[in-house]
């Protein structure tokens, strides 16, 4: 122990110790993890939101008991523990039956009658190691024929109210995937306008489906955890999984490359440069022409690498004046002046109003 981690200690040794804590006991079904018990030390603190990580926000202990003097004495040097987790019984029961003993030595009885009273939930939540899993998710019960057939010939008289208490039921005893499907189907049906008609070929093709990217999702994970014994790892779940099968689960679809964002050309120069390129490359261009465009091309990028304005004169009655523009002023708009320019009875008095209007105005010409 270190100077600063003795001081530490020294602080949180002169602190008054909690005279009482209790230890809650969680349960965590399976999701894409193993199902777990999650012991929360001190859980009186702990408020609901604490628990929102584990995604126990909205659960309750199915079992509690005092914290023995041990515990609390450790968790007032590690006030930084929040729970202890398991996925195994006997670890579970290992570790609790210290708890136990400590209890027993303080009131005796009440760790042994903890300890039984914890026994008595292993056949309630199933906890177990990676070979006990495979056949839990084997052992599912598929919904009949007969069921399922009954079921979407009668579907037209029940109400919303009616299909829910169906579904919770089937989702807290059989779990049939075909019915389960059936159910969230004809559960949407009530809240839509145009129904969706529901088919026994349409169940068993989301059943399908379903199943195909949980094995996907199972044997990408797997593989990418253990790439050496991965396919023996799968076959205890799919016993007649193949290496054919586990080269295609493993295939990802090629991203589509998105082409990139470039801004559209709008100014004059590179307009025109744009224009000259493709003459350039036209089989039917003449030689004069060729010429021309080669020539043009470097002028123009020229002029536009040092920001030129765009000149444009205009000659009224043996009066030549220059109009000038922004190098970067759009095609559109120098189309425009031109058109004004060569209108029937125009003036520089009036073609300047013009051109003040478009070099002047907030608005884009």
């Amino acid at each position: 122990m270190n100077a600063r981690e003795k001081v530490e200690y020294e602080r949180m040794n002169a602190l008054p110790r909690k005279s009482e804590g209790f230890a809650a006991y969680y349960y965590k079904p399976q999701t894409k993890y193993p199902p777990r018990i999650y012991i929360f030390m001190h859980s009186e603190v702990w408020c609901d939101r604490n628990r929102r990580p584990m995604g126990l926000h909205t659960a309750f202990p199915f079992l509690t008991r005092p914290m023995n003097r041990e515990e609390i004495e450790y968790h007032h040097f590690d006030t930084r523990l929040c729970y202890h987790q398991y996925e195994d019984w006997d670890k579970l029961i290992y570790a609790e039956q210290q708890e136990a003993d400590e209890l027993d030595k303080e009131n005796a009885g009440s760790g042994t009658q903890f300890l039984n009273t914890l026994r008595s939930f292993r056949s309630r939540y199933l906890l177990g190691g990676r070979s006990s899993e495979p056949q839990a998710a084997e052992a599912v019960p598929a919904a009949t024929e007969d069921n399922l057939t009954t079921l979407l010939a009668d579907s037209d008289e029940l109400t919303a109210t009616e299909i829910s208490k169906l579904l919770d039921k089937e989702q807290q005893e059989d779990k049939r995937p075909d019915m389960l499907t059936a159910l969230r189907l004809l559960y949407l049906n009530t809240a839509q306008e145009q129904k969706v008609t529901v088919t026994e070929a349409v169940v068993q093709r989301k059943v399908r489906i379903a199943a195909e990217g949980a094995r996907r999702n199972f044997v990408r994970r797997v593989y990418a955890a253990n790439k050496l014994f991965a396919l023996e790892e799968i076959r205890q779940r799919y016993p007649e999984y193949t290496e054919d099968m586990l080269g295609f689960d493993l295939s990802r679809k090629s991203k589509r490359i998105p082409k990139k964002k470039h801004k559209p050309i709008v100014d004059l120069r590179r307009c025109q440069m744009q224009k000259y390129a493709q003459r350039l490359s036209h089989p039917e261009t003449t030689e004069q022409e060729y010429h021309q465009a080669c020539c043009m091309i470097p002028i123009l990028q020229n002029a536009h690498d040092q920001r030129m304005p765009i000149s444009l004169s205009v000659t009224y009655n043996k009066k030549t004046l220059i109009y000038a523009f922004n190098w970067r002023t759009r095609e559109t708009v120098i189309r425009s002046f031109i058109t004004q320019a060569n209108l029937k009875g125009m003036t520089h008095e009036r073609l300047g109003e013009t051109y003040n209007q478009m070099t002047g105005s907030n608005y884009s010409f």
